[in-house]
């Protein structure tokens, strides 16, 4: 039996201000005054999971702060689904924004007090954020209002022109501390604390993009990945047949059914918005039937009548498959009649506490 008192420890988790400044021909934005020059701030969020299935919480603005000259910045304001475990090694971007060219002291966090952790058995449970460690490991209370709480961070983001400007709010969740697991009363002390300078490139992550593909090229091997307001043009003449065979067939289905589609770039361009793409995976939720061990096949139905083929014999295979099944599967390729499977995750959406419907529209 669980104990009513429990400490989890969570491998370190971090979400990373990317500023980059670019000189543009209008000088507002982001909160900028007339004839202040401006640069791009890219919201990035990345995580070292190990043994956790899910760490699901919800980020609802990020603003960069002076609180000498008063300037600031809102770097994101849509509210953003994040399941933490999914972004191993991973810059996620999440959004960008043009800033005042100024220097900004704090950054001002606003996200929801429910997190819903799933520890490696399976077992969820849905917890509260409550209080956070400062520098000193001492626990701090955190202002909640509602379901929604705020932080305050100090630490550097300098957006300069023509300049590279790299910031990351390292949440520490190896130091999280989790209290009555499974519980009604479960709670959450976190760590955050700023990352720059030389400790950010030692960080050595991937940087992703996740959007919906339009505009497919099969020809030049282009298409266009947009999320919101942002949009890049993707090249991916890069990719082999042999990395992923099938791809343009991938990108196709992608593109018809509107399926999230995540590319890992080499580097942005943030002033041209393109990328050069090393690796692409699409993602489809849906049920599992007409599941055949001895082939590694089962058929995923998704969206509103929608069927593929799926060949999980090379997969990551998290959970127990099964018909009739819920699973989060991402495709790496096609190879007549079957999607190639990367990664088939089964989904634990009925073993929450409350039998809620949970947000599934996650970053990952």
């Amino acid at each position: 039996m669980r104990k009513n008192s429990v400490i989890i420890s969570i491998i370190s988790g971090a979400i990373v201000l990317f500023g980059v400044a670019i000189l543009f021909h209008s000088c507002s934005g982001g909160g900028s005054g007339g004839g202040i020059p401006s640069g791009t701030v890219a919201l990035y969020v990345t995580d070292d999971m190990s043994d956790h299935q899910q760490v699901i919480a919800t980020i609802n603005k990020v603003t960069v702060l002076n609180t000498g000259s008063g300037a600031s910045c809102d770097v994101l304001t849509i509210p953003t689904t994040i399941d933490i475990a999914n972004l191993k090694d991973v810059l996620q971007l999440l959004n960008t924004a043009d800033c005042p060219a100024v220097p900004y002291n704090r950054i001002h966090i606003e996200f929801n007090k429910t997190v819903d952790i799933m520890d490696s058995s399976g077992e969820p449970s849905s917890c509260s954020f409550v209080s956070y460690k400062d520098d000193h490991d001492r626990p701090n209370t955190l202002t909640c209002n509602g379901n929604v709480c705020t932080l305050d961070i100090n630490g550097a983001v300098n957006v300069l022109m023509n300049h590279p400007n790299k910031v990351a709010l390292d949440f520490r969740l190896k130091d999280f501390d989790v209290h009555s697991f499974g519980t009604t009363t479960c709670s959450v002390t976190m760590k955050v604390s700023p990352i720059h300078g030389e400790d950010f490139h030692h960080l050595g992550h991937k940087e992703t993009f996740t959007g919906l593909v339009t505009n497919l090229t099969t020809s030049t091997s282009t298409f266009d990945l947009s999320k919101h307001h942002i949009s890049f043009h993707v090249l991916y003449s890069g990719i082999t047949s042999t990395q992923q065979p099938g791809l343009n067939d991938l990108l196709l289905r992608a593109e018809n059914d509107g399926l999230k589609t995540q590319v890992t770039v080499s580097a942005f361009d943030f002033e041209n918005k393109t990328v050069d793409a090393s690796k692409i995976l699409v993602k489809a939720e849906g049920i599992i039937s007409a599941l055949t061990t001895s082939t590694k096949t089962f058929i995923l139905s998704y969206n509103t009548g929608s069927t593929i083929n799926v060949d999980y014999s090379k997969a990551v295979v998290k959970g127990t498959l099964a018909d009739n099944a819920e699973a989060e599967v991402k495709l790496y390729g096609f190879d007549s009649p079957d999607f190639l499977a990367a990664l088939v995750r089964v989904e634990f959406e009925a073993e929450w506490p409350d039998h809620k419907t949970r947000e599934r529209e996650c970053e990952d």
